[in-house]
């Protein structure tokens, strides 16, 4: 048996409604209609990179790399049996559910919350129906392309089966598939949301939150400003929905893709001031060389090529300025001759699974300061930031 794909993927269950009233119905032809219905579950699951879990019966597991791939999967299957000609009487219904989530595999098999909330979409759903999760509709939003003439009816709040919180759930809509508005078969929508209790979150909960924040960091999808503000929020969640929020906007999981932005490996700066701010990408391993002049480098929206990165610096009759947000971590080191080598603002502990900063400074009658910026900045331009440091002004703000 093929091993089983791993990461975050795309669950897809199905199953045909009122399969034992259709057994009586066609007595011995409900085999070989049994037998068609899988043939094209098997080919619209392959077409798009399935992969086939399980099949019992008249229901199906699947499981996709992509969310895209699931949907699209999922409304070639139903366009197929709506349009394959059935016997007399075999009117064949399938219903089924997506959701997306950590696949955790255990002697062969998948186990874990997400499969089992596909699962339970699946069930709550009728024949022609294709239901969503709030997740995978998210994951949705950057291949709108791909899914054109593909539309989502938000159907509300709902309490799945086992499972204490209601879910939002989604129909997918598009031509050629029924849409059925039926009451889907759940306990009822949930009229007030703010009414469920809240389930409150653990140290481990907040620990992978804080992880999966890092991994983010490191492939530029957060800046350093942007994740020590993330993680502040992390370490103050008290509920799942809390820890939800700070990534809502992030894919669940962290697939290495290229850089948005041509890395910056070095900085040069001969008789004259160089400043660098904003959005720009620090590489693994970076250099700025200062001759007599000035480099002011702002490192809080940088996007870091790895969670460990290394900034070398060799000066002579130079300044250089490094700003970092507090409670990211810096080993701040180098060799000064006739110079001085300084570290301004808070030296808070570094937030958990903070990235880590190494940065070297080699100087000849130079000078290299080191800014920590306060959060409470994080509404500052650049500007007022070096004019606020350079006064010694941040050592009195409040934190």
């Amino acid at each position: 048996m093929p091993e089983l794909p791993t990461g975050t993927l795309t669950f897809v269950f199905s199953d045909v409604e009122g399969s034992t009233r259709l057994l009586r119905q066609l007595r011995d032809q409900y085999g070989p209609v049994l037998a068609e219905h899988q043939r094209l579950m098997r080919e619209a699951f392959a077409a798009h990179g399935g992969h086939e879990v399980d099949s019992q019966g008249d229901s199906f597991f699947a499981s996709f790399r992509r969310p895209r791939d699931g949907v699209l999967a999922a409304v070639a299957a139903q366009r197929s049996l709506l349009e394959h000609p059935w016997p007399p009487g075999a009117e064949l219904r399938v219903r089924v559910g997506l959701h997306t989530g950590p696949a955790e595999v255990a002697d062969g098999r998948y186990v874990g919350l997400a499969v089992h909330r596909a699962a339970r979409l699946c069930a709550v759903g009728h024949g022609g129906q294709i239901l969503i999760s709030q997740t995978t509709v998210a994951l949705l939003e950057d291949d709108a392309d791909d899914l054109s003439g593909i539309d989502l009816r938000d159907l509300g709040e709902h309490r799945l089966k086992d499972f204490d919180r209601p879910v939002r759930i989604y129909q997918l809509l598009a031509p050629g598939l029924e849409s059925d508005s039926s009451p889907l078969r759940t306990a009822g929508r949930e009229p007030e949301p703010a009414s469920v209790p809240a389930i409150r979150a653990s140290d481990a909960d907040r620990e992978r939150t804080m992880a999966a924040l890092r991994e983010h960091t490191a492939l530029g999808r957060l800046t350093l400003e942007e994740f020590s503000e993330r993680v502040e929020k992390a370490t103050t969640a008290t509920t799942l929905d809390e820890l939800d929020q700070i990534g809502l906007d992030l894919p669940p999981s962290v697939q290495p893709e290229r850089p948005r932005r041509r890395p910056k490996r070095f900085t040069g700066v001969f008789f004259s001031d160089t400043e660098r701010t904003g959005r720009w990408r620090l590489p693994r391993f970076s250099f700025a060389l200062v001759f007599v002049g000035n480099a002011d480098l702002d490192l809080r929206q940088a996007e870091l090529g790895d969670s460990e990165v290394s900034f070398t610096a060799f000066m002579l009759f130079g300044n250089i300025d490094l700003y970092v947000p507090e409670g990211v971590e810096v080993d701040f080191g180098g060799v000064a001759v006739i110079g001085h080598r300084r570290e301004h603002g808070r030296d808070v502990p570094p937030q958990p699974g903070a990235p880590l900063l190494r940065a070297r400074i080699f100087s000849l009658f130079g000078t290299a300061d080191l800014w920590r910026v306060p959060t409470s900045w994080t509404g500052k331009t650049f500007g007022e930031i070096m004019r606020a440091t350079k006064r010694g002004e941040h050592r009195e703000l409040p934190p």
